[in-house]
């Protein structure tokens, strides 16, 4: 991947997305490369794609509890447009009712307890909030 390793929020960008005033629902794009042999701090073994797993049914009840819903998923092929190199494993958009309900799921004591298999599982990923708007038939 040619642009940097990101896998947790930073600070200053967290605090700036936490200020922004949007309403309603959002939309979080969500691309995800993951690690070939995941890197638990405790020396557990296993791959990304098996700590991303364990990741994933953790944070489930956390995510259905501020009334997340998955709008879509993809495998990803090729990227037509971008950085050859930049190939994901995982491509998916989390639909939350509000910003509010997404920071609320991420600061939650029990939410925190188990992201540590996702730290554990990504390599590097992006995360891109949207708002929700009716879509057409046309680009844009």
């Amino acid at each position: 991947m040619s642009s940097g390793i990101f896998i947790d929020p930073e600070r200053d960008q967290f605090r700036a997305f936490r200020d922004l005033k949007i309403e309603g629902p959002v939309q979080m794009l969500n691309l995800i490369k993951l690690k070939g042999e995941a890197s638990y701090e405790d020396g557990r073994g296993g791959t990304g794609e098996e700590a991303y797993e364990a990741y994933s049914k953790a944070s489930a009840p956390f995510f259905q509890d501020v009334g997340g819903k998955i709008a879509w998923r993809g495998k990803p092929f090729f990227p037509v447009i971008g950085p050859q190199d930049e190939v994901w494993d995982l491509g998916f958009i989390a639909e939350y009712p509000s910003k509010d309900a997404f920071l609320g799921m991420v600061k939650n004591e029990g939410y925190q307890a188990i992201v540590f298999h996702r730290q554990a599982a990504v390599e590097t990923s992006r995360l891109t909030c949207f708002g929700k708007s009716e879509s057409g038939g046309l680009f844009g």
